[in-house]
């Protein structure tokens, strides 16, 4: 219910925005430079279709994401709704020209003037939907991906880490979650932390859009092992047990390699091809399953 109403409460927000710009733009036309003669009645009747006409294609949009999301699913569902929307505000415009009485005449010689309205008053709105356009065009992401948004406007402060000795984490600088909706002006996207930020398409569109969606990963770690076990004891042995491992999805990607000897251990790198596109939960399940092997041998050893 509450959802509902907030929902309720942002339409009529933005109606009454779009109608207070319009009125602006309609007084400058009409009562100042005298480009369209239009009476109060006709002022009404536009007044009219404009609310009813964002009012249905806000409705039809919704309904129509429903129905097509259950047939196409989410992401093609999205799609088209949104190219909906497009259509019909573009025709929604044609008929309130038409209701105004502009002629072709008209319009090309009051389009210097009201470009140059337009253009300065509305110059962060038309290029929101003129990105959303090529984004559904281009399609760089689609709503359910799992994606990286790397942008300068919105840049992050990166700490400086000291170099560790058992890690070949990549820290990618950006907004990292589920992409939840693409609209006119805004895509919707829910950070992996929890919270959901909403991104201008025209952000978007100049921004590094990095896709996530990955059924397995290469995974590496790095353990340190006694000298104590000889190794071609210890090689073998942690192979075959990290074939074994529940996370690895293609057993002859396992590999053993040494990267470092000492007196007193050797350091190891273990890589496998692990499955899903998260890096901590197998990597935590090797580092167990690879202390296990290394406990039983050097208790034999």
């Amino acid at each position: 219910m509450a959802n509902d109403y907030r929902r309720l409460t942002r339409y009529i927000a933005a109606t009454l925005v779009a109608l207070l710009a319009v009125g602006i733009l309609a007084y400058y036309t009409i009562f100042v430079f005298n480009v369209l003669p239009i009476k109060f009645a006709t002022l009404a009747v536009i007044a009219v279709a404009l609310v009813a006409g964002y009012l249905a294609i806000r409705i039809l949009s919704k309904e129509i994401r429903i129905v097509a999301s259950k047939l196409l699913g989410t992401k093609k569902a999205n799609n088209i709704s949104v190219a909906f929307e497009y259509i019909g505000y573009i025709v929604l415009a044609i008929v309130v020209l038409g209701l105004a009485g502009v002629s072709g005449n008209a319009l090309l010689a009051g389009g210097t003037f009201a470009g140059l309205v337009l253009g300065l008053a509305g110059q962060t709105v038309i290029s929101n939907v003129l990105a959303g356009i090529l984004l559904i065009t281009a399609r760089p992401m689609e709503i359910g991906d799992r994606v990286t948004i790397a942008t300068w406007q919105y840049g992050m402060v990166v700490p400086v880490y000291p170099p560790k000795f058992f890690s070949d984490d990549r820290l990618i600088v950006g907004y990292t979650g589920v992409i939840k909706d693409i609209g006119l002006t805004y895509c919707v996207l829910t950070l992996d932390e929890g919270p959901t930020v909403k991104i201008p398409n025209n952000v978007i569109i100049q921004a590094a859009v990095i896709r996530h969606g990955l059924n397995e990963r290469l995974v590496r770690v790095r353990y340190q092992a006694p000298a104590s076990i000889p190794l071609d004891v210890l090689i073998p042995a942690i192979q075959e047990g990290i074939k074994k491992n529940e996370w690895v999805s293609r057993q002859d990607s396992v590999a053993v390699y040494v990267q470092n000897v000492t007196n007193d251990s050797f350091v190891l790198a273990i890589d496998a091809v692990c499955k899903g596109e998260f890096e901590d939960p197998p990597r935590s399940s090797i580092y167990i399953d690879t202390w296990k092997i290394v406990k039983a041998l050097s208790s034999t050893a």
